[in-house]
This record gives C-alpha cells, sequence and structure tokens, in this order.
C-alpha cells in the first residue's frame, strides 16, 4: 500500500491562504483593509481631528513632509513695548478721581467727544442767538392760527357756500353722491328740468283709489304667464334630451309613456302553495318552522349531552391541585399547584423573604446538634445549652429554631441576665 500513488487534487491551490480565507472576511480586524493614500487623505476632515495634532493646511502640508517644528511661531512677532493683557482689561479711565479727570482731558483731542458729548444733542458747531438759549418759552416754526374746533368740524351749522363748492368738487372728483341726490351729468335738456319731470306713461300707472289699472293687473296676475318665443327646433330637441331634475332622461326613443306603465311580460302566477320570488325574498315560514334546530347549542346524541349542576364549574383551572407537582420544581414552570403563596403574603412578605429565608425554616423541626451548632455561631449557646433544650423540645427529642430562641429569652429574663 506504500507504493500507491494518489491522485493529485483537483482545483488551483491558493498560496495566500492565509490572506483570503473565511476568518479575515468575517473578522476584518485580523487584515484591515487599506487605508485612504496619502494625496487624498490630506483634504479630508478626518485628518484634522486627530488630538495633539498641528493643524496645516493641505495645500501646504507637502511643503513640511519632513515635519513642523513645533517651537515655530507664525506671523509677525510682537515688540516687548506692546500692551499687555493687563492693560486692556483695566478700565481706561482709570481708578482714580485724578485718573478719571486726566483722562477726560486727553479724550478732548477726539472729534467725536467734541460734536457727540455724553449725554448731550450732536453739536455741528452752530451758534445760536442769545433768545434761542436764554428764553426757555422759545419755539422754533410758524405759529398756527386757530381754526374750527372739533365740534364745528363733525357737526357743521349752517351750509355755506365753501361747504357747497367743496361738495361740489368732491362729487367731481369722485363721482359720489348723497343719498336721495339725483345724479347729474350737466345734459342739455332744452327747457326741461329734470327735477321736476315725471318720466313714464301716466293716467293708468298712478293708483287712484286703488283701482288703477296697474293695480289691477297685478292683483289678477296680468303679465305673468310666460312670454311665446320663437326658438329652433334643434334647440328644443337637444334641450329636451338633457337631465331634467325628478324626471328620467328622455333618450330620444318616441314620446314619453305614461308613469304608472309597467315594463316587461307579466308573471304568471303559480298554484296556490307554490311559492315565487316574493315569498322567497320576504319569507312565508310557519311557526314551526322558524323554530331554531334541535341541536342548536347542544349535541342531542347519547353520552354526549353537557348535563350540569349548579357546583360544576367547566373549564381548567387556575390552581392544579388535582395532578401532582414534579419532584424538582423548574424555573420554566409557571403552573400553581395550590402551594403558592396569597395576595397577604405578597402585601406582608415576611421578615427575612429578603434573604430567601421563610417563616416555615423557623418553626421546622430540628435535632439538637443542628440547634447547637447554629446558636453557637451566633453566640448564644452557653454553659446551660441542654437545660434550655429539654424545656423547649417535642416529645420527639426534636426543636424549632423559634421554639428554642423563646425558651432562651424566658430563661434568661428569669437568671436575670
Amino acid at each position: 500500500m506504500s507504493g500507491i500513488v494518489l491522485p493529485p487534487k483537483a482545483g488551483a491551490i491558493n498560496e495566500n491562504l492565509l490572506v483570503e480565507s473565511a476568518a479575515v472576511c468575517v473578522n476584518p480586524h485580523e487584515a484591515p483593509p487599506p487605508g485612504t493614500p496619502p494625496h487624498v487623505r490630506k483634504w479630508r476632515r478626518s485628518n484634522f481631528i486627530e488630538p495633539g495634532k498641528r493643524v496645516i493646511h493641505p495645500g501646504m502640508q507637502d511643503d513640511f513632509a519632513d515635519g513642523v517644528d513645533p517651537d515655530k511661531i507664525f506671523g509677525n512677532g510682537t515688540s516687548s513695548e506692546s500692551d499687555h493683557v493687563s492693560d486692556v482689561w483695566k478700565n481706561p479711565e482709570g481708578d482714580t478721581e485724578y485718573q478719571k479727570a486726566k483722562n477726560i482731558i486727553n479724550e478732548k483731542i477726539y472729534k467725536s467727544v467734541q460734536k457727540e458729548p455724553l449725554g448731550k444733542t450732536f453739536s455741528r458747531g452752530h451758534k445760536m442767538p442769545d433768545y434761542v438759549l436764554n428764553d426757555p418759552n422759545f419755539r422754533h416754526g410758524v405759529k398756527s392760527v386757530k381754526g374750527k374746533t372739533a365740534k364745528e368740524v363733525l357737526n357743521p351749522g349752517e351750509e355755506t357756500e365753501d361747504n357747497k363748492e367743496a361738495e361740489r368738487l368732491y362729487i367731481k372728483s369722485h363721482g359720489s353722491y348723497g343719498p336721495g341726490v339725483q345724479k347729474t351729468r350737466n345734459y342739455d335738456w332744452k327747457g326741461t328740468d329734470p327735477a321736476a319731470m315725471v318720466w313714464g306713461d301716466k293716467g293708468k300707472d298712478i293708483a287712484l283709489g286703488g283701482m288703477s289699472q296697474a293695480v289691477y293687473d297685478v292683483l289678477h296676475g296680468v303679465g305673468d304667464e310666460p312670454k311665446k318665443t320663437i326658438t329652433s327646433k334643434r334647440y328644443d330637441d337637444q334641450h329636451a334630451m338633457t337631465d331634467l331634475l325628478g324626471r328620467a332622461r328622455n333618450l330620444g326613443h318616441g314620446n314619453p309613456v305614461e308613469r304608472n306603465k309597467i315594463f316587461g311580460k307579466p308573471a304568471v302566477r303559480r298554484g296556490q302553495n307554490e311559492w315565487d320570488a316574493r315569498d322567497c325574498i320576504e319569507g312565508k315560514y310557519s311557526l314551526q318552522e322558524q323554530q331554531p334546530d334541535v341541536d342548536l347549542g347542544k349535541t342531542d346524541t347519547p353520552g354526549f349531552r353537557n348535563c350540569t349542576t349548579e357546583l360544576r364549574r367547566f373549564g381548567c383551572p387556575s390552581v392544579r391541585s388535582d395532578i401532582p407537582k414534579y419532584a424538582r420544581r423548574s424555573v420554566a414552570d409557571n403552573q400553581n399547584y395550590g402551594d403558592d403563596v396569597n395576595a397577604r403574603f405578597l402585601l406582608h412578605p415576611s421578615q427575612f423573604a429578603a434573604l430567601g429565608v421563610e417563616d416555615e425554616e423557623f418553626i421546622k423541626p430540628r435535632d439538637k446538634e443542628y440547634i447547637r451548632s447554629m446558636f453557637e455561631d451566633t453566640g448564644y449557646a452557653e454553659g446551660d445549652f441542654d437545660q434550655i433544650y429539654a424545656s423547649a423540645a417535642n416529645e420527639d427529642g426534636t426543636c424549632g429554631i423559634d421554639a428554642y430562641r423563646h425558651a432562651y429569652n424566658a430563661f434568661t429574663n428569669v437568671a436575670g441576665r
């Protein structure tokens, strides 16, 4: 068997398995992807967020390829006689009254201080007469002549020629006439006064005692009939074939039929007890046929009837005391087997429930060695342990933790400890 030569493996052999393996594809941190080229990275924003790195314009980074001297300072240097920070932030007026007065004298050379003094109006160098400066009641401008009062303007008295002229100008400019005023267009009526002239037919249009022709025509409905007009037949045909409110549309099939006319072939009445379409739609069942089925909501099969009593309960109970619980309770088993705590325990838990110790642990019977070891660890098992245990033990020689504690308290009270 050692002389057998196996055939070569099919497929190409990849010599670079460590670089293109599945582990590298799943975990790229083992073989990080290539970074951004330097000539592209210098223009990106991420190139300027590295902490502690000096920021250089991308156009100048190639000039400092060998690095930048951290002590090199760009820009013009300041002389030692320049203002310091303390000189800039200090009060320019000075801290003392002498310094403030000296600062005011130095500031007088500025034009803004001369023309715009603090708390005064802008000074343009104009020299006012003495009466303007000395007279407190002096007012500039021309005095106004007192005219009409507000009452006379709102409620003018008698009509004057000025008012009439103003009204004529207002009508001419705005074309607005007052209520009840006849519009005039300045026509030449050739001797006719339009204000006194009555237009229209006279005689029958003037009511005389309620018996004039106009009142008679109104009371008797004269003129209410529609006027007869001559129109084209095409217009009447087109108007008749449009949709009319409350009427069927005329489709041009002839004269309109009667209102109560029924179309179609009359139905043949069947036998007396035979149903037609109307009976099928409205129903014609007898009282016995309208009763529900006997098996509605229940079964009529013997042995399958739901016979119940007042004490019977249907469904699965929430407390499954009818089935035995598992020997070892699982966390996934949320079934209540009747041994769960009640609402009173949830509202008022035991004293040591937070530590995982229930009240049953204190009354559970224990042997003598168990009680001795527990109270020795707490420091309450003294030389009188046998006497105290004998007074608290049961007939079978066992004793609970709570029973021994009460017996110990009673013994120490009698002994005066």
